[in-house]
């Protein structure tokens, strides 16, 4: 349990800000609980702009200071695929 607590952020601000991969507009978002309560650098949203759902990681790290946005429908191809068994064995 202590590495974990030694991974996690002590605090997080209050709104990071982050652009929709889609529309490009710029908007504020609070820290997800994945990232304040597990250190977990994941979460998700809808952009105000556009509607599109999206996944939302903290740039660099949880210690950055603004997060990225990414098409949901591209985080989920993405992560399938780090999570298939490797077929050429």
């Amino acid at each position: 349990m202590e590495t974990k607590q030694k991974l996690q952020r002590e605090y997080f601000k209050e709104k990071y800000n982050f652009i929709c991969c889609n529309c490009g507009y710029e908007q504020g978002v609070k820290p997800s609980i994945m990232m304040t309560g597990f250190g977990i650098n994941s979460g998700h949203g809808s952009c105000l702009s556009c509607g599109e759902f999206l996944h939302l990681e903290i740039e660099g790290g949880l210690d950055g200071e603004n997060m990225v946005s990414e098409l949901w429908d591209d985080f989920l191809k993405k992560t399938r695929s780090q999570n298939e068994p490797n077929k050429s064995q």
